[in-house]
């Protein structure tokens, strides 16, 4: 028989128990994407708070060492979670933007629970070991039995089965290509089954192979314009005029004519003018002829034609209409629209670095102003286009010169960061001069100090199976160190993965002692090679020969 004291000693160790089974556990964030807001914070979201992305309450608290905690309330059983920045557009994802499953943990398992968030749902993925490549359009004519299938640099160009396209219920083809070791850009053309078949321009024409770096976008659409097996017959039977380059004088709305010899020099015939493709350049088909074609291009009238960059008269023009397949036409001015201005010379930044700030400004710094990298007189504008433009006094000078963000500390560097020659350029050699800048010194393409060598080509007396160690000013130029030898890929080529807490090192490559030092092909010493981090994941070298070799290539 249970008595009254029994049963409350029953209850109370009952209590007890719940008491001691409600377990509290702390939910530990130990990184975020690279690309995270500095300024946003961070939520806990589960079956705890009915999955209230941005509850104050589950606001994670950011500490000295970047991570992100939270201590979740107590209670039983399991709890399922994500993270968000405070709505459910800027949820986590998988290091490729895609969809997770919820997180769960087992309350009273562990204390702490860590945790990494590799992508946000708003951002762009920085890490995917993966691509996707999705067809948005192909040329009319297209056969729809033909396969879809890419060559490129990760299949040795072949385009097998593994490299054909998907086709979805929209007509879509799209293909995902996981990350081959050692390649960091993919280079790719699309083709209907073999290299004969590949894409084309509008015209018929052999395009430039196609590039997409892994990690800075998981998916990248392509439009397809034609085939270079679909338009011969149509590439026989014309010749295709391109106007690659127009002065910036060109009024917007002008059109542009052909006066030739077949159309009695009529400068505004608008049998023949100008057409315009998807790209914005003007072309004009020509029939092919047994004839040569003598023209210049005008924009209606012999007061508004095309002259040299100072406003002279130029030659006819002259194409062999049965010989000539594309003929591309840079026109340099306007006999109505030539100025003082146009006895200056035009420097353009064309192609910036993605990690350029949005508000920067650029300079000039050359012999021409004493290398100041920011002086005011040399800041580039920006024009209607989006461009910017730097105007200068045409002199019969040489110009040396770099582009700077206003200090040297904000230089351009070549493409791993590494310093590149002084830009030169003769005042008289053109109109515009169009300017690439590969990267800046201080904006590092990444965020890690992390990089894979691979050797692209020995010299070819390097003996067989022999070791290749890399040799740096971080292990105190030590030639034979046995934690720096290169691995090889399956093709072959050593590669060897570092890291380190500096942004750059100094090296060289041994066969191991400086007896075996890598020199230049005649044998002589060559300078330490540098590499910056954060510039590129993958840097590609030669090793032109070795000094017991005498330099023999």
């Amino acid at each position: 028989m249970i008595t009254n004291k029994t049963y409350h000693i029953f209850l109370w160790l009952a209590a007890l128990l719940a008491f001691t089974s409600c377990q509290q556990v702390v939910v530990r964030v130990d990184s975020v994407p690279a690309n995270t807001p500095k300024d946003q914070p961070i939520y806990i979201t589960g079956n705890f708070n009915n999955w209230d992305p941005g509850d104050e309450r589950y606001r994670m608290t950011r500490n000295a060492d970047s991570s992100y905690t939270i201590l979740l309330p107590p209670g039983f059983g399991t709890v399922s979670y994500k993270f968000t920045r405070g709505d459910w557009t800027t949820v986590e994802k998988d290091i490729c933007g895609y969809e997770i499953d919820n997180r769960e943990l087992e309350l009273g398992e562990s204390d702490t629970v860590s945790a990494a968030i590799e992508s946000w749902n708003d951002l762009d993925p920085l890490d995917c070991p993966r691509l996707t490549l999705v067809i948005d359009s192909l040329p009319a004519g297209t056969p729809d039995e033909d396969v879809i299938a890419l060559a490129g640099n990760f299949n040795a160009w072949n385009p097998d089965e593994e490299a054909v396209l998907k086709k979805d219920s929209f007509g879509k083809y799209s293909l995902t290509i996981e990350r081959v070791p050692g390649i960091s850009e993919l280079e790719f053309k699309v083709t209907r089954g073999n290299l004969a078949t590949s894409e084309s321009d509008e015209f018929g024409n052999v395009i430039p192979n196609r590039s997409v770096k892994f990690g800075v976008k998981d998916t990248v659409k392509l439009a397809i314009e034609g085939w270079m097996d679909k338009t011969s017959e149509t590439k026989n039977n014309r010749v295709i005029l391109i106007i690659k380059e127009l002065p910036r004088s060109t009024p917007l709305n002008d059109d542009l004519y052909l006066a030739c010899n077949l159309n009695d020099w009529t400068p505004w015939d608008r049998n023949f003018i100008f057409l315009k493709n998807s790209k914005g350049d003007y072309f004009f088909p020509f029939p092919r002829k047994k004839k040569m074609l003598e023209f210049k291009v005008t924009r209606g009238s012999w007061s508004t034609v095309e002259v040299d960059r100072f406003g002279f008269d130029i030659p006819n023009r002259i194409v062999n209409l049965q010989e000539a397949d594309t003929v591309y036409i840079e026109i340099s001015a306007w006999k109505d629209r030539v100025r003082v201005e146009d006895l200056e010379l035009t420097l353009k930044l064309d192609n910036l670095p993605p990690s350029t700030p949005s508000n920067a400004d650029f300079y000039l710094a050359g012999d021409v102003n004493g290398w100041n990298a920011s002086r005011n007189k040399y800041r580039f504008r920006q024009g209607d286009d989006g461009n910017y433009y730097l105007d200068i006094p045409r002199t019969n000078n040489m110009l040396s010169y770099k582009i700077t963000r206003g200090s040297w500390d904000a230089v351009e560097v070549g493409v791993n960061g590494q310093d590149i020659p002084n830009r030169s350029l003769y005042y008289k050699d053109a109109d515009t001069i169009t300017i690439d800048i590969a990267n800046w010194k201080d904006k590092p393409l990444f965020d890690n100090h992390r990089v894979t060598l691979v050797i692209d080509q020995l010299p070819n007396t390097t003996p067989t199976n022999a070791r290749i160690y890399l040799a740096p000013d971080f292990n105190g130029w030590d030639p034979e160190d046995k934690r720096l030898i290169f691995n090889r890929l399956p093709d072959g080529r050593p590669y060897i993965t570092v890291s380190g807490g500096d942004n750059s090192f100094e090296y060289k490559i041994t066969r191991g002692g400086w007896g075996r030092v890598e020199v230049d092909q005649y044998g002589n010493e060559i300078a330490d090679r540098m590499l910056n981090y954060g510039f590129a994941d993958t840097v590609y070298i030669r090793v032109a020969g070795w000094r017991d070799f005498g330099g023999r290539y």
